[in-house]
Protein backbone atom coordinates (compact mmCIF):
# COMPACT_ATOMS: atom_id res chain seq x y z
CA UNK A 1 0.00 0.00 0.00
CA UNK A 2 1.52 3.14 -0.78
CA UNK A 3 1.86 6.21 0.63
CA UNK A 4 -0.23 8.49 1.94
CA UNK A 5 -2.76 6.11 2.74
CA UNK A 6 -5.40 6.05 5.74
CA UNK A 7 -4.39 2.46 6.62
CA UNK A 8 -0.92 3.68 7.04
CA UNK A 9 -1.52 6.08 9.81
CA UNK A 10 -2.62 3.80 12.57
CA UNK A 11 -5.91 2.72 13.90
CA UNK A 12 -8.33 4.48 10.93
CA UNK A 13 -11.22 5.29 13.78
CA UNK A 14 -8.60 6.42 15.97
CA UNK A 15 -7.69 8.70 13.33
CA UNK A 16 -11.23 9.98 12.11
CA UNK A 17 -11.71 10.65 15.64
CA UNK A 18 -8.70 13.06 16.59
CA UNK A 19 -9.11 15.20 13.41
CA UNK A 20 -13.26 15.19 14.64
CA UNK A 21 -12.28 18.51 16.35
CA UNK A 22 -10.39 19.82 12.79
CA UNK A 23 -12.42 18.66 9.65
CA UNK A 24 -15.74 19.00 8.72
CA UNK A 25 -18.58 16.31 8.00
CA UNK A 26 -17.88 16.10 4.82
CA UNK A 27 -14.09 15.14 4.63
CA UNK A 28 -14.84 12.63 7.85
CA UNK A 29 -17.80 11.20 5.70
CA UNK A 30 -14.71 10.88 3.04
CA UNK A 31 -12.83 9.22 5.70
CA UNK A 32 -16.03 6.88 6.58
CA UNK A 33 -16.52 6.09 3.15
CA UNK A 34 -12.44 4.96 2.94
CA UNK A 35 -12.41 2.61 5.99
CA UNK A 36 -15.75 1.25 3.98
CA UNK A 37 -14.04 0.63 0.67
CA UNK A 38 -10.99 -1.14 2.40
CA UNK A 39 -13.19 -3.35 4.52
CA UNK A 40 -15.03 -4.15 0.98
CA UNK A 41 -11.57 -4.85 -0.28
CA UNK A 42 -11.18 -7.14 2.08
CA UNK A 43 -14.33 -8.67 2.09
CA UNK A 44 -13.66 -9.37 -2.09
CA UNK A 45 -10.48 -10.98 -1.22
CA UNK A 46 -11.87 -13.23 0.99
CA UNK A 47 -14.12 -14.36 -1.30
CA UNK A 48 -11.49 -14.79 -4.18
CA UNK A 49 -9.59 -16.90 -2.01
CA UNK A 50 -12.32 -18.93 -1.00
CA UNK A 51 -13.39 -19.69 -4.86
CA UNK A 52 -9.60 -20.41 -5.70
CA UNK A 53 -9.74 -22.68 -2.59
CA UNK A 54 -12.86 -24.22 -3.43
CA UNK A 55 -12.01 -24.54 -6.61
CA UNK A 56 -8.76 -26.68 -5.93
CA UNK A 57 -8.96 -30.94 -6.31
CA UNK A 58 -8.92 -33.11 -3.35
CA UNK A 59 -5.52 -33.64 -4.24
CA UNK A 60 -4.10 -29.78 -3.60
CA UNK A 61 -5.42 -30.21 0.28
CA UNK A 62 -2.51 -28.03 1.14
CA UNK A 63 -3.27 -25.02 -1.54
CA UNK A 64 -7.16 -25.47 -0.95
CA UNK A 65 -6.89 -25.36 2.90
CA UNK A 66 -4.05 -22.75 2.59
CA UNK A 67 -6.30 -20.36 1.03
CA UNK A 68 -9.43 -21.20 2.92
CA UNK A 69 -7.16 -19.65 6.02
CA UNK A 70 -6.25 -16.60 3.76
CA UNK A 71 -10.02 -16.01 2.53
CA UNK A 72 -11.33 -16.09 6.58
CA UNK A 73 -7.97 -14.41 7.67
CA UNK A 74 -8.61 -11.44 4.76
CA UNK A 75 -12.70 -11.12 6.25
CA UNK A 76 -11.97 -11.19 9.66
CA UNK A 77 -9.16 -8.63 9.34
CA UNK A 78 -12.06 -6.55 7.43
CA UNK A 79 -14.29 -7.09 10.47
CA UNK A 80 -11.70 -5.52 13.20
CA UNK A 81 -11.38 -2.65 10.69
CA UNK A 82 -14.73 -2.01 10.45
CA UNK A 83 -15.32 -2.18 14.39
CA UNK A 84 -12.30 -1.08 15.85
CA UNK A 85 -10.40 0.45 13.41
CA UNK A 86 -7.37 -1.75 13.66
CA UNK A 87 -5.22 -2.86 10.42
CA UNK A 88 -1.96 -4.18 10.66
CA UNK A 89 0.62 -5.90 8.07
CA UNK A 90 2.55 -7.45 10.84
CA UNK A 91 2.78 -10.80 10.73
CA UNK A 92 2.23 -11.02 14.08
CA UNK A 93 -1.63 -10.00 13.21
CA UNK A 94 -1.97 -13.59 12.17
CA UNK A 95 -2.25 -14.11 15.75
CA UNK A 96 -4.82 -11.82 16.14
CA UNK A 97 -7.50 -13.52 13.39
CA UNK A 98 -9.85 -15.00 15.43
CA UNK A 99 -10.22 -11.44 17.72
CA UNK A 100 -13.83 -11.01 16.93
CA UNK A 101 -15.92 -8.81 18.19
CA UNK A 102 -18.33 -9.79 21.40
CA UNK A 103 -21.31 -8.80 19.54
CA UNK A 104 -20.20 -11.42 16.33
CA UNK A 105 -22.99 -14.29 16.05
CA UNK A 106 -21.27 -17.76 17.36
CA UNK A 107 -18.76 -16.10 18.30
CA UNK A 108 -17.21 -19.14 20.31
CA UNK A 109 -17.63 -21.40 17.44
CA UNK A 110 -15.74 -19.11 15.34
CA UNK A 111 -12.91 -18.55 18.15
CA UNK A 112 -12.45 -22.03 18.30
CA UNK A 113 -12.77 -23.13 14.81
CA UNK A 114 -10.71 -20.40 13.06
CA UNK A 115 -7.75 -21.14 15.77
CA UNK A 116 -7.46 -24.39 14.49
CA UNK A 117 -8.47 -23.67 10.80
CA UNK A 118 -5.03 -21.46 11.40
CA UNK A 119 -2.79 -24.89 12.71
CA UNK A 120 -4.38 -26.68 10.00
CA UNK A 121 -2.79 -24.05 7.84
CA UNK A 122 0.49 -24.04 9.46
CA UNK A 123 0.76 -27.88 8.52
CA UNK A 124 -0.01 -27.00 5.50
CA UNK A 125 2.46 -24.44 4.67
CA UNK A 126 4.94 -25.85 6.99
CA UNK A 127 5.01 -29.67 7.15
CA UNK A 128 6.73 -30.80 4.80
CA UNK A 129 5.67 -34.63 5.95
CA UNK A 130 2.47 -34.15 6.88
CA UNK A 131 -0.44 -35.81 4.74
CA UNK A 132 -4.11 -34.63 4.38
CA UNK A 133 -5.01 -37.00 7.69
CA UNK A 134 -3.16 -35.15 10.00
CA UNK A 135 -5.12 -32.52 9.13
CA UNK A 136 -7.70 -31.36 12.43
CA UNK A 137 -11.09 -30.19 10.76
CA UNK A 138 -9.95 -31.29 6.79
CA UNK A 139 -10.68 -29.62 3.74
CA UNK A 140 -14.00 -30.07 3.30
CA UNK A 141 -14.71 -28.94 7.28
CA UNK A 142 -13.01 -25.51 6.74
CA UNK A 143 -14.61 -24.77 3.28
CA UNK A 144 -17.92 -24.74 5.72
CA UNK A 145 -16.62 -23.37 8.46
CA UNK A 146 -14.99 -20.54 5.59
CA UNK A 147 -18.55 -20.06 3.66
CA UNK A 148 -20.39 -19.36 7.40
CA UNK A 149 -17.93 -17.33 8.33
CA UNK A 150 -18.10 -14.98 5.36
CA UNK A 151 -21.87 -15.56 5.34
CA UNK A 152 -22.33 -14.40 8.78
CA UNK A 153 -19.42 -11.68 8.77
CA UNK A 154 -21.37 -9.80 5.74
CA UNK A 155 -24.54 -9.83 7.82
CA UNK A 156 -22.87 -8.35 11.16
CA UNK A 157 -21.21 -5.95 9.28
CA UNK A 158 -24.74 -5.19 7.28
CA UNK A 159 -26.29 -4.65 10.74
CA UNK A 160 -23.39 -2.31 11.81
CA UNK A 161 -24.61 -0.30 8.78
CA UNK A 162 -21.86 -1.45 5.96
CA UNK A 163 -23.62 -1.28 2.59
CA UNK A 164 -22.23 -4.21 0.31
Amino acid sequence: MKSPHLLNLGNARKVRENLSGILDTTALALIEREIDANVVAFLTLGRRYYLFATDQSSQNWRHKVSRLYYAAYSVARGVRLYVTGEYSTDVRDHHRFDKLPDDFPTRDRYVNQLSILREDRNLCDYDHIATARDLVLGSSNSAALVRDFMDDARSYLRGKGLSL
